[in-house]
């Protein structure tokens, strides 16, 4: 949908959108701080995070093809199967497939799809794996003013919100890549 504007616009709406998420931020990381009840205060760490999730994904709806540098991408050599389950990847995919948050993006689905799909899956990984780094990013300053105002208890929650709406997912994207580059890598490089 706004992949057709005009790139003064896509930056214009890009600045506006991220505007509205971080007044947003801060309406609840004010609403965390306030004199309200913990259910509330981890309700609103929630909301933050989601909040700032959204970032990446409007960056990406607006700016399609805009990636980090190859290196960010590049799998190492001690990223294999057996480590991203031992850092618990296949239990955070079970979660994920078997929960609500299945429907959240399925582009990065390659079940159903045909083998011309396998190459455009995996740029999908990169761009879900650069949306999470960027929602990482916008959050760090929370991280901080959490810190900062000795609120020890949200941090953690911020952490652990984090962790599991950013960090899980790019690690997953990251396994899915892995495996996509070990079983297809002659239509992936080649073609």
């Amino acid at each position: 949908m706004f992949l057709k504007l005009n790139i003064v616009l896509k930056i214009i709406l890009l600045i506006s959108i991220w505007s509205l998420l971080i007044i947003i931020s801060v309406y609840l990381f004010k609403l965390s701080n306030s004199k309200s009840n913990y259910f509330l205060k981890i309700l609103s760490v929630l909301g933050l995070c989601l909040d700032l999730m959204t970032s990446g994904f409007f960056l990406y709806q607006i700016f399609k093809n805009v990636r980090f540098p190859a290196f960010v991408y590049k799998i190492r050599n001690v990223e294999t199967e057996k480590l991203y389950r031992l850092l618990g990847v296949d239990l955070f995919q079970f979660i994920l497939i078997n929960s609500f948050m299945r429907y959240a993006n399925p582009r990065v689905y390659l079940k159903g799809k045909g083998r011309d799909y396998i190459k455009i899956y995996h740029e999908e990984t990169k761009q879900s794996e650069s949306s999470h780094y960027i929602a990482i990013l916008f959050t760090l300053p929370y991280f901080c003013l959490y810190l900062m105002k000795y609120h020890y208890l949200l941090f953690l929650f911020l952490v652990v919100f984090c962790i599991f709406f950013n960090l899980y997912p790019s690690l997953l994207q990251r396994k899915n890549r892995l495996i996509l580059e070990n079983r297809f890598s002659k239509i992936i490089f080649l073609s």
